[in-house]
């Protein structure tokens, strides 16, 4: 079995020489934490400004006007990070040097991946670990990740090396341009690099201690998730539950890595486990967890014999998409189409457009539209595994006075979608978690 661990380590790990010398005792307490991937420096208190942030902000006054003042908070960070820390090196001159660079690349992604180009040096040079260029590592074909072409180029490029530290969040096109992942790229580094090592596990370490079954601003002190699979992680962050990159588990999975949720300010904790596969036997609960989004618009079409129409779910979708508007979920019934919309697709006239496309083209007999509607996704590898499940659902949101709006099954068995009203969003959510989570355990 591998000896590799590859830990990535985000923003508030990050955040200040205080916060990297937590980072420094877990890397040093495990010799098999060999790759390390970090972020750039986040916050240090709630009303703190991330260094992510003020790069952005370095870029527009860079590209406006060929200089920025913004970019003396940046460099107040790093000397502030690298004197506590007692760098080798001079972190004026690579700051100043950064700077020129700035001026001469002049393009936003350059400018911004300089925060996590920083911090990696700054933490290789205390742990006298290799630093490597992610541009090195990380290609992109477009705007995208190029994964067959990482996995090789990063494998190569890694092979001989022991111990090291990469910096997150960027790659680089076939030109050599520097190109960014979307925010919490860091995440995806980090699977990368866990696939080209062949890792044993990837580590990744943040500020709280792994995933809840569900958001605690909403659910009072929800239960720790001691192990999930990949499907389900895609699931949960993919409607909101944001601790982990949701395109963090394509490539572990391609490989069969776990991935392991940690909490740098609390190491002792085993965090959350996720995994390919999860036996039955190994689970507590019937749910995994529950996560949601607010803001949704449904609009619901009805026409009689619409199944005599071809093509009519079809040529719907397609007026969305040359509008640039994203659909959700689409469930039907008998002379029934609903297109569930993330309200911000629909903002200005296309709402409008859309309907009227749909009346003249389609010659509906009616279109009705719901705003202000929530999604929310129960997710569990076991919840189709008894039929009383489904009935323990809806009796919890029958009992608590909530209306449905829409009801998606996964096809895969692991989730279950909800539409309710936005008003009912938190209520609907502490109905579930109480019937399948605090009964169970009371019981």
């Amino acid at each position: 079995m591998s000896k590799i661990k590859v830990a990535k380590f985000g923003g508030t790990s990050m955040a200040s020489s205080e916060t990297i010398k937590k980072v420094i005792d877990i890397v040093k307490n495990d010799e098999e934490r060999k790759f390390i991937v970090v972020s750039a420096p986040g916050k240090r208190f709630s009303d703190d400004i991330k260094v992510t942030d003020l790069l952005y902000k370095v870029a527009d006054e860079i590209l406006d006007s060929q200089t920025s003042a913004t970019y003396e908070l940046v460099k107040q960070r790093f000397i502030e990070i690298a004197f506590g820390l007692n760098v080798s090196f001079s972190i004026e001159t690579v700051l100043d040097q950064i700077f020129k660079e700035m001026l001469y690349e002049e393009t936003v992604e350059f400018i911004v991946s300089r925060g996590e180009y920083l911090s990696a040096m700054i933490l290789a040079d205390v742990l006298g670990f290799e630093f490597v260029d992610a541009k090195d590592l990380i290609r992109f074909k477009g705007s995208k990740v190029d994964y067959q072409l990482t996995n090789k180029t990063a494998r190569k490029a890694l092979k001989h090396k022991e111990y090291v530290v990469i910096s997150g969040f960027y790659g680089a096109n076939p030109r050599g341009d520097i190109k960014l992942l979307s925010r919490g790229g860091a995440d995806v580094t980090g699977a990368l690099i866990s696939r080209a090592v062949f890792a044993k596990v990837y580590e990744n370490w943040s500020d709280i201690d792994g995933f809840l079954m569900c958001d605690p601003r909403i659910v009072e002190n929800p239960h720790l998730i001691d192990m999930m699979t990949y499907k389900e992680l895609r699931a949960l962050s993919f409607m909101g539950a944001s601790v982990i990159h949701s395109d963090t588990f394509y490539p572990v999975s391609k490989e069969g890595i776990p991935i392991n949720a940690r909490n740098t300010f609390n190491p002792s904790s085993p965090g959350t486990f996720i995994y390919d596969y999860v036996p039955a036997s190994k689970s507590k609960n019937v749910i995994t967890g529950i996560a949601g989004l607010n803001n949704f618009t449904l609009i619901i079409i009805e026409k009689h014999l619409m199944d005599e129409t071809p093509g009519f779910d079809r040529k719907v979708l397609s007026f969305c998409e040359k509008l640039d508007i994203q659909v959700e979920h689409f469930p039907s019934g008998t002379d029934t189409f609903s297109m569930m919309i993330e309200s911000k697709y629909l903002t200005g006239d296309k709402r409008e457009t859309l309907i009227n496309q749909i009346k003249k083209t389609m010659k509906p007999d009616t279109v009705e539209v719901l705003e202000n509607i929530s999604l929310i996704s129960i997710v569990g590898r076991n919840l189709m595994a008894n039929k009383y499940n489904m009935l323990k659902l809806f009796s919890a949101l029958v009992n608590t006075n909530i209306t449905l709006r829409m009801i998606d099954y996964g096809s895969n068995g692991t989730n279950i979608v909800i539409g309710v009203d936005d008003i009912d969003y938190e209520y609907a959510i502490n109905a579930v978690y109480n019937e399948f989570v605090r009964e169970d355990h009371e019981r």
